[in-house]
């Protein structure tokens, strides 16, 4: 399979690319996009390569789909989005994401987001999307609750990330519209 290209009416979301790594780590650089993400803020772009490598790698060794997020606008990469964690015997997968704070607030993230959506659960045959996000993540949150996905729990220390314990609070979003194969 070629890594699928979405188009929504702002954005391309298509395969990540060395090219891409610069627009990478302008934003994984800053201390307030990493505040949330399992990993130390960049401070070099072979970083953003070795990243770039990890999701392509995913996707290669069939374990998820991770899609730059490029402005049609400006033809720049502002955020990536996508499934990890695919546990095809379970017909789910995790939901990740970021985005370039310049571009916060503009519902970017809902776009790209909503175009993923129906490839999870069509191509992926998935029953069922989760999202893991930081309690103190509200927006995140406010995504994920405009997207139908429903608050499910918080699970105290949950990962343990930056050398300390974290909380951990479980969205999920259950396709109604099919049964997946294999299920009754």
């Amino acid at each position: 399979m070629d890594f699928p290209i979405l188009e929504t009416e702002r954005l391309i979301l298509r395969q990540l690319t060395n090219k891409d790594a610069k627009d990478l780590f302008d934003y994984f650089s800053l201390d307030i996009v990493m505040e949330y993400y399992d990993l130390e803020t960049f401070t070099q772009i072979k970083e953003a390569e070795k990243l770039i490598d990890h999701f392509n790698s995913e996707f290669e060794n069939k374990k998820g789909f991770r899609w730059a997020i490029e402005l049609k606008s400006e033809k720049k990469v502002i955020g990536t989005c996508g499934y990890h964690n695919w546990f095809r015997e379970h017909f789910k997968a995790e939901l990740g994401y970021e985005l370039n704070p310049k571009f916060w607030r503009k519902a970017y993230m809902k776009e790209a987001v909503q175009a993923i959506i129906p490839f999870a659960f069509t191509t992926m045959n998935l029953h069922r999307i989760e999202a893991f996000i930081d309690p103190a993540n509200i927006s995140s949150e406010k995504l994920l609750l405009s997207l139908d996905f429903n608050e499910e729990g918080t699970m105290r220390d949950f990962f343990f990330e930056k050398g300390k314990f974290v909380d951990a609070t479980i969205f999920g979003l259950i396709n109604k519209l099919k049964i997946s194969a294999g299920r009754k």
